[in-house]
């Protein structure tokens, strides 16, 4: 009894405080949707202090002065900003656009999971930007880099941690004619051994159950699922669940690399809407180029055989959700008529129509992330104490997940960025 009274009397003491705290900014009278589950919590007020959620209340009942900033939001909502867990870093010289484009569409969050530049000279000029998400870089093991031994593998993986990368990407090591199991076994002992998380391209050399079982943290583009015989499906759900394994599906990719639109739906997608004339005229003119190059018969032939693929990606998808797996969303954005941050619109759209809820599509852009990089404490979720990285929306994406195209307004370390100013 002692020890509930005592419980109880700390957390009156605790909202006591908070509430003696004057809010920076507040976001008055909107509708919430907190994550925390399926629910709606209509016409409350979010304050503001310091980056965090100081408190959900009232808006009369939240301590305010004249240096508060107030962002009204009667019949808008709000919710956490979105991750990005799939995306290639630009060229320098279209850097400010890229991160324009992001923070523009909501994303404060970004897995960076390529690059054909340095990733140190990248996290350098990004970190020198004013505008910018919070970006998780890579250290790419590819066809280049020089490991095989326990001994080259642990000096590597030591070099990683000194520069602060936050991940392993397997990106084209896999192909290489000495990769195999020994090797793919070293390195994921010596990850373990360095707290390193190792994620990417599915090595196609090794089983499906040994990568599952390994500690490889996220497959992505749903391979090594995708080219499994029917009856053993359900075992590799079950082991990507008992392993808590994350996938991340990039279903847009496949749908733009393949040219799935083809030939009269490209100006259908949902980015249209933020796209500038100049791209959508740049995108329009490749396409015809592309066209006139390969031929449309070709292009026709090359989607009509890649449909039934998409389809069991589809399901994969599907069953994957269905047996409460961790999945991750990414918009992939390298293809025409894609535009990094908005892209991620386009995946959510695709997995309305293989059978996700809308729901379940926003926690695989907001909260799974954050348990992806153990950040779920911080952030993810509309909460007192967490960081206050949040979109405001026209309509409810939990009604219709197409009404995320309505984002107008994001919210990002304690500052407002409406899109109408990032996308000019």
């Amino acid at each position: 009894m002692t020890k509930i009274i005592f419980l109880a009397a700390l957390l009156f003491s605790t909202q006591t405080f908070f509430s003696q705290i004057v809010a920076d900014l507040i976001i008055k009278d909107v509708n919430i949707i907190p994550l925390t589950k399926d629910t709606l919590i209509v016409k409350k007020s979010v304050a503001i202090f310091n980056g965090k959620i100081l408190e959900i209340n009232d808006f009369k009942k939240i301590k305010k002065n004249d240096q508060t900033k107030i962002v009204e939001g009667a019949n808008k909502y709000v919710m956490p900003s979105l991750t990005e867990m799939h995306i290639h870093l630009p060229n320098p010289s279209k850097m400010d656009t890229f991160l324009n484009n992001l923070v523009a569409a909501g994303v404060t969050h970004v897995r960076a999971m390529y690059s054909d530049q340095a990733i140190l000279d990248q996290r350098k000029l990004i970190e020198s930007k004013t505008i910018k998400p919070k970006v998780y870089y890579p250290y790419l093991l590819t066809t280049n880099t020089n490991v095989r031994t326990e001994k080259q593998i642990d000096s590597l993986f030591t070099v990683v941690k000194k520069d602060k990368l936050d991940f392993v990407k397997l990106y084209s090591i896999q192909h290489r004619n000495d990769f195999n199991d020994t090797i793919f076994d070293r390195i994921m002992a010596s990850a373990d051994k360095k707290g390193l998380i190792v994620c990417g391209h599915y090595p196609s050399k090794i089983s499906l159950d040994k990568v599952l079982r390994s500690g490889f943290k996220s497959i992505e583009h749903l391979a090594g699922y995708v080219d499994l015989p029917e009856n053993r499906i359900e075992k590799a759900m079950d082991l990507t669940k008992q392993y808590n394994v994350y996938n991340c599906p990039t279903l847009d990719w496949d749908v733009m690399a393949y040219d799935l639109p083809y030939p009269n739906d490209y100006h259908n997608r949902l980015i249209m809407a933020n796209a500038p004339k100049h791209y959508i005229d740049a995108w329009d003119a490749n396409l015809a180029s592309t066209i006139k190059r390969i031929g449309a018969e070709k292009i026709e032939k090359d989607k009509t055989a890649y449909l039934p693929t998409f389809e069991k990606k589809k399901r994969l998808l599907k069953l994957l959700n269905k047996n409460n797996t961790l999945l991750i969303l990414g918009g992939e954005s390298e293809n025409l008529f894609q535009l990094e941050g908005f892209n991620m619109y386009e995946e959510m759209a695709h997995w309305q129509v293989a059978g996700i809820s809308n729901y379940e599509i926003l926690k695989a852009a907001i909260v799974n992330p954050a348990k992806f990089f153990n950040e779920d404490k911080m952030r993810g979720t509309m909460e007192l104490g967490k960081e206050a990285n949040l979109v405001l929306l026209n309509e409810n994406p939990l009604a219709d997940i197409k009404n995320i195209k309505t984002i107008y307004t994001t919210i990002m370390n304690g500052k407002v960025y409406l899109k109408s100013e990032l996308v000019k």
